[in-house]
């Protein structure tokens, strides 16, 4: 059977969008927020774990949350969609990673980022056999400490994806060209191209609303994407990740993997949208 594991940050999500722009010393009012999910569970893993669930694939994120009610509500929130929750490491924290996403009238979005675990995640040995036991490993922006530690887990005959991110604490160098040479599929955007090295996988790229180029063997192909009018797409890079792998899981290519991945992230969008309209 295959299995997907997700490795990364949790993050508790508050969305909301103002109808002016945010400014110090001032009131401005919250135009829109999605009210069934407030907060709602968000970081990469989730996202593309949840994106592979929703397509008939057993999905497992590795995250970390603090003890208590908001660590018990991300998981809850989890297992509400079906998400494996068995590799949830819990940390002697009060508080779990949280995040206020603030989408402004004039289309930029302000991010106010709580880690709250101050680098207390470990891998439990739960986590460890997860990672081992994976047939597809996913690993996206996470603890900087086990970074090493969970590309050494990654069984040699798994599929590898990495999922790029700008974050040079999480992805110093020396890792990036590691996770370049080890990794079957790469997804990134333009901007973050340049960290990626000497690499053999098939490279993803996303652009937004405007296509996806999926690259390989020295070839590339853009796939067109249907936009979808909403402020609010924090997760959708994710779920087209999540898509993607859940799609080559049950045997696709990867330029029919990118269609099943670009659906993935306008299913999303369309049910936040519905939501945030009622």
């Amino acid at each position: 059977m295959s299995r997907l594991v997700v490795t990364g940050y949790a993050s508790l999500d508050y969305a909301v969008g103002l109808d002016g722009q945010a400014m110090g010393d001032t009131t401005t009012l919250i135009a829109a927020r999605d009210p069934e999910a407030w907060p709602r569970a968000g970081g990469c893993p989730t996202y593309i774990s949840g994106a592979a669930v929703r397509a008939g694939q057993q999905a497992t994120p590795v995250m970390w949350v603090g003890r208590g009610a908001e660590g018990e509500g991300f998981v809850a929130r989890l297992e509400a969609q079906g998400i494996g929750t068995g590799g949830i490491g819990v940390c002697d924290s009060p508080r779990s990673p949280t995040a206020l996403l603030v989408y402004q009238s004039d289309g930029s979005c302000m991010c106010l980022y709580d880690p709250a675990l101050g680098r207390s995640e470990v891998l439990t040995e739960a986590q460890k056999r997860l990672i081992a036991g994976a047939t597809h490993l996913c690993i996206s922006v996470g603890p900087p400490q086990l970074m090493d530690q969970i590309l050494a887990l990654c069984p040699a005959d798994a599929r590898l994806y990495w999922a790029v991110k700008n974050d040079p604490d999480a992805f110093p160098p020396p890792l990036r060209t590691r996770l370049s040479a080890r990794a079957d599929v790469i997804f990134h955007s333009a901007p973050e191209r340049p960290l990626i090295g000497e690499s053999a996988a098939v490279l993803v790229e996303t652009r937004g609303s405007d296509c996806v180029v999926v690259s390989r063997a020295g070839q590339s192909r853009e796939i067109p994407v249907a936009a979808i009018d909403i402020a609010d797409t924090t997760g959708a890079g994710d779920s087209f990740a999540g898509g993607y792998i859940a799609a080559e899981m049950a045997g696709a290519d990867p330029e029919s993997a990118a269609s099943a991945g670009i659906k993935a992230a306008a299913a999303l969008l369309a049910d936040r949208k519905r939501r945030y309209l009622q």
